[in-house]
């Protein structure tokens, strides 16, 4: 009788430490989001050695912390916040959509102030040991999101007078023309 105690005490506690394992794991979406977020809090606040340790395995092994400080610190724009959009997950990746509040310097763009702009992003998230990492796409730049805002911030401000096109101009009368046609009015 003991030991079918024991025995059944030693199953029920292994039941609930298995049922207990299975109900703390997090949604993988859930785990991404925190982490994205938190990488982002890092970039804004400067702090691109802390915000280094989110980059996979793989990338740290091809890239050393000093590589990406000196990237991170080169950016020519400034990062204020992210905010998640939405996470799709398969087994082991995700993909994170989100909106980075972006300030682009004003020298940058040839205007006399600063340019907040809400950049799309799309990032890519690995599980590796049962962490979650940011995978960096080598072919994103920093300068490429000043140039779409820029290019962005022209398309939205109108052109001088003086430089738009003959083509594009108002056709005025010439005043030759006006001043027949007021004598013709005259008369």
């Amino acid at each position: 009788m003991t030991r079918t105690r024991i025995l059944l005490l030693a199953s029920g506690m292994g039941m609930a430490l298995l049922l207990a394992m299975g109900c703390s794991r997090k949604d993988p979406a859930e785990l991404v989001r925190q982490r994205a977020t938190e990488r982002w809090d890092l970039l804004a606040g400067r702090h691109a050695v802390k915000a280094y340790d989110y980059l996979s395995p793989g990338y740290r092994s091809t890239h050393t912390l000093e590589q990406y400080v000196s990237f991170v610190a080169t950016a020519r724009v400034q990062w204020k916040s992210a905010k998640v959009d939405s996470i799709q997950c398969d087994a082991d990746s995700c993909t994170a959509k989100l909106t980075v509040l972006t300030v682009l310097p004003g020298a940058l763009m040839q205007r006399p102030s600063d340019m907040e702009y809400p950049a799309p992003v799309v990032e890519q998230w690995v599980r590796s040991d049962g962490e979650w990492y940011f995978l960096p796409d080598a072919k994103i730049e920093a300068k490429s999101i000043a140039e779409q805002a820029a290019s962005q911030a022209a398309a939205q401000t109108p052109a001088p007078a003086a430089e738009v096109p003959a083509a594009e101009a108002p056709k005025a009368a010439p005043p030759a023309a006006a001043e027949a046609g007021s004598k013709d009015d005259r008369k």
